[in-house]
Formats: C-alpha cells, sequence, structure tokens
C-alpha cells in the first residue's frame, strides 16, 4: 500500500511540476519583459522649454535662438518583473546669437558680426521603474529619478578684431525625472518607446526649477 501512495505522490508532484512549469513558460510568452531584462533606450526630448521660453520673450531680429537636445541614452535592469532600476543620460545644447557692428580690415570700417553664447548641458540620473502593467506587446510604467547636470555657458564672436571670451559653469545642479511611459514591442528585441512629464529638469542653485524634455520617444533594444 505504501509503495502505491509513494507511487500516487510521486506522480501528484510531477503533474504538478510539469503544470507550474507550463503555466510559467505560457505566462513568459505572453509577458513583455522579465526579471533580469537589460533594456537600453535611445531618443529625443521636447520642447526644450527654456528655448521656447526665449523664443517667446525676445524679438527674433534682436536674438537668434537655437539648440539641439536633450538628446537621450537610458539603460535599466529588471530586478523583478515589476521593479527596475537603471541610469538615465542627456545632452542639450542651446545658442543664443545677435548682431553687432565690429571691424572689418577689408573695407576699413565697421559691419554687422555675429556675437553670442553658447550652452551646453550634460545629466545623469539614477532611476527607478515599477512597470505596472506588461502585455505580449506594451509595457506600461512609471517612475523617479535624481541626479546631476553639468553646463556651462562660452562666448564667442565672428568679428575678428572684436574678440572676447567668458566662460561660467553653473554651481553642479540637481537633475529630476518623473513620468508615466509606455514601450511597444516591435520584434522580441526591439521596440519604441514615449514618455509624458518631467522628464528632464534642473533645479538651479537650489532655487530655480526648470523643467524640460515634457515628451520623450525614440527606440529601445531589449536584452
Amino acid at each position: 500500500m505504501k509503495k502505491y501512495l509513494v507511487g500516487i505522490l510521486i506522480v501528484f508532484v510531477s503533474a504538478f511540476g510539469l503544470s507550474a512549469k507550463e503555466k510559467t513558460i505560457r505566462s513568459k510568452r505572453t509577458s513583455n519583459v522579465h526579471k533580469g531584462n537589460i533594456i537600453v533606450s535611445a531618443g529625443y526630448g521636447f520642447p526644450s522649454i527654456i528655448r521656447v521660453y526665449l523664443k517667446n520673450k525676445t524679438d527674433r531680429n534682436q536674438l537668434s535662438v537655437k539648440g539641439q537636445g536633450p538628446f537621450l541614452l537610458k539603460a535599466e535592469y529588471l530586478i523583478s518583473n515589476r521593479i527596475s532600476v537603471g541610469i538615465n543620460t542627456a545632452y542639450n545644447r542651446t545658442q543664443l546669437s545677435w548682431m553687432e557692428d565690429g571691424y572689418d580690415p577689408t573695407i576699413h570700417g565697421n559691419r554687422p558680426y555675429e556675437y553670442g553664447v553658447k550652452a551646453t548641458e550634460f545629466s545623469a540620473t539614477l532611476r527607478t521603474n515599477y512597470h505596472f502593467k506588461v502585455t505580449k506587446r506594451f509595457d506600461w510604467y512609471s517612475g523617479f529619478g535624481i541626479g546631476y547636470s553639468i553646463i556651462k555657458f562660452k562666448t564667442y564672436t565672428l568679428a575678428p578684431y572684436n574678440q572676447f571670451s567668458v566662460r561660467y559653469s553653473f554651481p553642479r545642479p540637481y537633475t529630476f525625472d518623473l513620468t508615466a511611459a509606455s514601450r511597444f514591442s516591435v520584434t522580441r528585441h526591439l521596440g519604441m518607446f514615449a514618455e509624458l512629464g518631467i522628464g528632464k529638469a534642473w533645479l538651479l542653485f537650489n532655487k530655480y526649477f526648470v523643467p524640460e524634455a515634457v515628451i520623450q520617444g525614440g527606440v529601445i533594444i531589449k536584452l
């Protein structure tokens, strides 16, 4: 009798184990991300709040505002099926320019030359995401991050005889992330992402809060 009971128990445990394994495999097949995944994202943030503000507050005939970024590069690791940790980096460039008279030796007189200020910013943010809904194609998540930025200013001029140079570096400001987002898997390893919220923000001089990159978008590679 004991042999039969042991045999039945072994069959039952084996059947239960196979059933659990099948459920796990089926769950993984219908889920987009899992514990242990590494996700690398490259994208672009817009609009640049600072450039939009400067363009609206200045006369374009007197001051030109242009720039690129923020360009975004992110990497995260899923420590569970719901929680991931990672690092976000961003690079941004802004240029302000205006026309002012300067001496031109070819005409032995003054003519308009371009003068300006170039600002560059690099930030690195440690971030954690909570993946609250994951399907076969979509990954819905929200997250928060905090880090530091490096912001530098440099002046320039195209006038050959009116050269001047001023460099200024901000005291290292804090930078923040607070967004809700979604990823869409095109293939098993490639996809797209979109985020909405405070994608990159500065706290300048521990006083001025400057949001940037309200909307982000780009591509992802899942490893």
